[in-house]
């Protein structure tokens, strides 16, 4: 690795297709930053013309390689939102490196709960309808079930009977039900401190990052201008 191929690099990934790279293009990337320091140690003169340059070529070589990185989590995120809403399968994924493709799964992997759980119920209301009855038990199970709790228990028929696993089930489905988050890709302005989402996760986000939030998360965010609003179109 030298300036020459990262700078090359960097030009490759201006475009908005995924470019393929070296499976160990970043540890590389680190090697040659570690070389660089390694060498302005021995020099010991801060002052001195070689040191100077580089020092020069040092904060490029880290300012690039960030550039490149956020490039391209920006197109893995962008893929995997293209996806969820397309029918065609995904171009150039393959080359993603292994740590972008978990990018891109778990954002595909999140989009498409969120759209069976608010979007296919307005949709496609009867399917929804046909998975709750499907789950739902017959008489003769559910009561077999609470009667084979309550003798596990000891306290028999005239005992009460402990929360079933049925009745789990129906609170998860119920608190799943009250979810009303659309997530969008946004990218941030500027460092923000760490907070909490409305999906309950804790957030702490630096300049440059490009996020899925919750919608109502993100616009707020873009109405006080630290974030953008990352279209698919």
């Amino acid at each position: 690795m030298d300036r020459t191929e990262l700078k090359n690099t960097l030009r490759e990934e201006g475009s908005s297709s995924i470019k393929g790279i070296h499976p160990d293009f970043f540890e590389e990337v680190a090697e040659y930053v570690k070389e660089l320091e390694e060498e302005i140690d021995k020099i010991n003169n801060p002052r001195s013309v070689e040191s100077k340059m580089l020092e020069d070529e040092l904060q490029s070589a880290m300012t690039d390689v960030e550039v490149i990185f956020i490039r391209r989590l920006k197109k893995t995120i962008v893929t995997a939102t293209t996806t969820a809403f397309s029918n065609r399968p995904p171009q150039d994924i393959h080359k993603l490196l292994p740590e972008e493709r978990r990018v891109y799964d778990a954002v595909l992997s999140t989009i498409n709960t969120a759209r069976q759980e608010l979007l296919e119920p307005i949709l496609d209301p009867h399917a929804g309808s046909k998975v709750k009855e499907d789950r739902k038990p017959s008489i003769t199970e559910e009561s077999a079930g609470k009667n084979a709790i309550a003798e596990k228990s000891g306290q028999g028929e005239t005992g009460a009977s402990p929360e079933t696993a049925m009745d789990r089930q129906e609170k998860e489905a119920i608190g799943k039900s009250n979810i009303n988050e659309e997530f969008v890709v946004v990218r941030i302005l500027e460092d923000l401190p760490t907070f909490k989402a409305m999906d309950n996760r804790n957030y702490t986000l630096r300049a440059e990052d490009v996020v899925v939030l919750p919608a109502l998360n993100a616009k707020g965010l873009v109405k006080r201008n630290v974030a953008q609003m990352i279209t698919t179109n």
